[in-house]
């Protein structure tokens, strides 16, 4: 079925979409994030997914989910009989298994630093210094996406930005090119 027969629907930034064990969904345009909850209540992102992306409960195998919509948001409710291809499969695992191996790095700093790379790679415009990030995420977005706390996710902005690693204040949030080699080469290490 084409996507552009399908119904969409709008929503604004910092809207929260409650989803079903059986609706898929495929942002049309707009960047959203998905969460569940830990047995104490608190916040596990499950993903950040932009244009094209198909998300959903059926996809994910995660109950509760919800949408969190990171800007203004249009999406596309698939059908229940709606073909997963392998491309969507393998696009979604790759994602899940890189936010979970920044997960693992042991150090807070580092795994900042690789999730800024992360989201400079992924949502990011090229300038001549490094990247642009046009994602707009909170201080606490970042620390619940990290597993730290709002308070040292902000202490290690200040103290990347100092290193030049990287610009994150009011609108603009910059990774530099220093960084984001630093980063591929530990990618190629791993």
């Amino acid at each position: 079925m084409s996507s552009s027969l399908l119904q969409s629907y709008r929503f604004k930034r910092r809207d929260r979409i409650s989803v079903d064990t059986y609706t898929l969904w495929q942002v049309r345009s707009g960047l959203v994030r998905t969460v569940t909850w830990s047995e104490e209540g608190e916040v596990v992102p499950l993903g950040l997914w932009s244009p094209g992306s198909v998300i959903g409960v059926p996809i994910s195998q995660i109950e509760p989910c919800e949408l969190q919509c990171l800007s203004a948001v249009e999406l596309s409710r698939l059908p229940l009989d709606y073909p997963l291809t392998v491309e969507m499969l393998l696009q979604h695992t790759a994602q899940v298994n890189r936010l979970l191996q920044i997960m693992h790095c042991r150090q807070v700093q580092g795994r900042l630093l690789q999730f800024s790379c992360w989201l400079a790679e992924n949502f990011g415009q090229p300038t001549s210094h490094g990247r642009l990030i046009t994602v707009r995420l909170t201080h606490q977005e970042i620390a619940e996406s990290i597993g730290t706390s709002r308070v040292t996710v902000t202490r290690f902005i200040k103290q990347l930005e100092v290193e030049g690693l990287m610009r994150w204040s009011g609108r603009e949030r910059f990774v530099s090119n220093q960084a984001l080699k630093a980063h591929q080469r530990e990618l190629m290490i791993a």
